[in-house]
């Protein structure tokens, strides 16, 4: 009786052994199929993504498709949002229609004026020279206060804005010294061009492209004023609740291209040039006056934003003041900083 007990209890642990041993190699065969593919157990994730015909390491990553790649690790693909501007690109995050983009200085803190649901995720370019007023060739003016009774055009609410601005201030004049003419890129360059307004406030690529082409004149630009005109990679706030993972995937994407970009310039211009229609000198002036960056959003950057700020409302541009660092979010960038350095 007692062998019969005995042959029944090693049976039983036999099954048992063979049970867990099973269970042991699903796990295993889970985790090897987890690392490399992404979680199908999770509803696929639409990333939108805004992008426009210019020249920037979002572009080139578009072009190299590493987003698609990227995204795809965490069942998520990509939707290209095309929003020409700061403005349509923040009413596009407020109707949840855009998660991420790229804008400039200006558009953020009118965006945070008017209560949209934003983070500035990381610094995208730390250019002092990507912004400046214009002259045409054949201009006489010489100096900033000859500007007095001018006709000067530019688009309002944009980095260009800001820079007449502070131009003006710092050359003694006001405002109503000028004539200011707010028009779009595409409309200021066909009145510059034929001679109806005598300067043009303008970043790029429209700067190179004028100066390049036509043969236009720098008359100041950022590092006239020690002032840098940077861009702000930025996020829809509830996308970065949702889906943290995902913006840390689109800063390391931004770092890959930027770091692929500086090491194969050549190869970069032609790509820019090709899908800008823009010529090469043109395409390198925009590389070297922006300079590019995939960066935190630091105290410095914050502190020029809150300067910025008042600037704006002490020339009513603006009806508020804000603080800038209550949008500021670096935990996406510190992050994909860290894992791109990782896997050096």
């Amino acid at each position: 009786m007692k062998k019969v007990k005995l042959s029944a209890l090693i049976t039983i642990i036999s099954i048992l052994l063979i049970i867990a041993t099973g269970c042991g190699k699903a796990s295993e065969s889970a985790v090897k199929s987890s690392e490399g593919k992404p979680d199908q157990s999770k509803e696929e994730v639409v990333v939108n993504i805004g992008i426009q015909h210019a020249i920037a390491p979002l572009v080139l990553a578009k072009q190299k498709q590493w987003f698609e790649e990227e995204f795809a690790k965490h069942n998520a693909k990509v939707n290209w949002v095309e929003v020409q501007g700061g403005q349509p690109q923040f009413d596009a995050i407020l109707t949840n229609r855009l998660d991420l983009a790229v804008t400039g200085n200006t558009p953020v803190i009118t965006a945070q004026i008017s209560n949209i649901p934003f983070k500035e995720i990381a610094i995208g370019s730390t250019g002092s020279k990507n912004v400046a007023l214009l002259l045409p060739k054949n201009s006489f003016v010489k100096e900033l206060k000859e500007l007095k009774g001018k006709k000067i055009a530019v688009a309002k609410g944009t980095a260009a804005y800001d820079i007449l601005f502070r131009l003006l201030d710092k050359s003694g004049l006001k405002a109503g010294d000028v004539e200011i003419i707010q028009l779009n890129p595409d409309e200021a360059k066909a009145a510059f061009i034929s001679g109806s307004v005598d300067a043009w406030s303008i970043g790029e690529p429209y700067l190179s492209t004028a100066v390049v082409d036509d043969g236009a004149i720098v008359l100041a630009d950022g590092s006239t004023i020690d002032y840098v005109s940077p861009a702000f990679h930025v996020a829809r706030t509830k996308f970065t609740e949702e889906h943290p993972e995902l913006v840390t995937a689109y800063l390391k994407v931004l770092e890959k291209t930027l770091i692929w970009q500086n090491e194969n310039l050549d190869e970069a211009v032609k790509i820019y040039s090709e899908s800008t229609k823009l010529n090469e000198n043109v395409v390198e002036s925009v590389i070297k006056n922006v300079s590019f960056a995939t960066l935190p959003v630091s105290d410095e950057y914050v502190k020029a934003q809150q300067e910025l700020a008042k600037f704006l409302f002490n020339e009513k541009a603006v009806n508020k003041i804000v603080d800038p660092s209550e949008v500021v979010d670096n935990t996406f960038i510190n992050e994909a900083l860290k894992d791109a350095k990782s896997n050096k």
